[in-house]
């Protein structure tokens, strides 16, 4: 019997292969589903739609760098940035769909969200004042953009030096929250 994550891992490697052929939008879970020899409902299960797969993809190399490093460290970014790299041409294909779900917006949600609660937890407060939220919101595309756009071979950089310049860039209030030295 699978265990949830070999399951997920099961539809992961369909959907890559599946997006080497077509791209994200003309992905039927269906046809994901038939090619993994499961109903639908099997799917669903775990996932709500196929781009909360591939947003699981994402938090899973993230993930499994983090297991390896510090966290929210310039390590843990390059770790993750070598996992992204050596899987790029199906990166480039997910964040080159730009529907209502998809893994960018997906990511830059996630981000604003965990700047936002980072944020709040070392300030003490429940909400944030708008120059803090926008410093949330502000990083938080930057570092999206730029991970896409050096994904899409616009930013020359190695993954290290990729981290190395998304952490000086961080605001210094940013960086406090996140346990980083100024």
């Amino acid at each position: 019997m699978r265990t949830m994550r070999d399951t997920k891992g099961m539809f992961a490697d369909a959907l890559e292969n599946m997006m080497e052929q077509m791209p994200l939008s003309k992905v039927r879970v269906a046809d994901l589903c038939a090619r993994c020899g499961v109903e639908r409902r099997v799917f669903y299960y775990h996932f709500k739609d196929k781009y909360d797969l591939v947003a699981w993809m994402f938090e899973r190399d993230y993930s499994q760098a983090e297991e390896a490093g510090e966290p929210y460290s310039v390590e843990l970014y390059a770790q993750a940035h070598h996992r992204l790299w050596g899987r790029r041409s199906f990166y480039r294909r997910a964040f080159s769909e730009d529907s209502q779900n998809s893994i960018y917006r997906y990511l830059l949600q996630f981000s604003i969200e965990a700047n936002e609660a980072a944020l709040k937890r070392h300030l003490g407060v429940p909400s944030l004042a708008l120059p803090y939220a926008f410093e949330a919101r502000h990083f938080a595309h930057a570092n999206v953009g730029c991970l896409v756009d050096w994904l899409n071979g616009e930013i020359d950089a190695t993954p290290e030096q990729l981290a190395r310049q998304m952490f000086a860039c961080m605001p210094a209030t940013l960086r406090k929250a996140y346990g980083q030295s100024s």
